[in-house]
Formats: C-alpha cells, sequence, structure tokens
C-alpha cells in the first residue's frame, strides 16, 4: 500500500511540473533562419565541391601533352 501511495504521489507530481516543450515566438523565428541558413549553406558547398571536382577532372594533366613527364 506504500509502495502505491508513493507512486501516486510521484505522477501528481510529474503532472503538476510546468510544461517546458513550448517555444516562444522569437526562438521559433531564430531556428527557422538557422534552418534557412544552414540549407543556402548546403547548397552552396555542393556547387562549390561539383565546380571544384569538374576543374579537377576537366584541367588535369594529360600523359600524352608535350613536356609532360
Amino acid at each position: 500500500m506504500e509502495r502505491l501511495l508513493s507512486l501516486a504521489a510521484s505522477v501528481a507530481l510529474l503532472y503538476s511540473a510546468p510544461q517546458a516543450a513550448a517555444q516562444s515566438s522569437q526562438v521559433e523565428a531564430e531556428w527557422a533562419l538557422f534552418n534557412q541558413i544552414l540549407m543556402i549553406g548546403i547548397a552552396v558547398g555542393i556547387v562549390v565541391f561539383g565546380l571544384l571536382f569538374y576543374a579537377i577532372i576537366r584541367y588535369r594533366e594529360k600523359p600524352n601533352t608535350p613536356g609532360a613527364e
């Protein structure tokens, strides 16, 4: 019986605690801005790495060119 009473007190304490899951509109706006900047950064990174690999393949030294060792 004592165990059941202790369990009931614990459950009551958990339900009486304030819920902190809600975010303010300011925090929501900051996360939206962060996600937008993150997506732009990922897109720019993909373009830069794509151009880098294109340049590496396009302008690599060919073994049959004069002056190549």
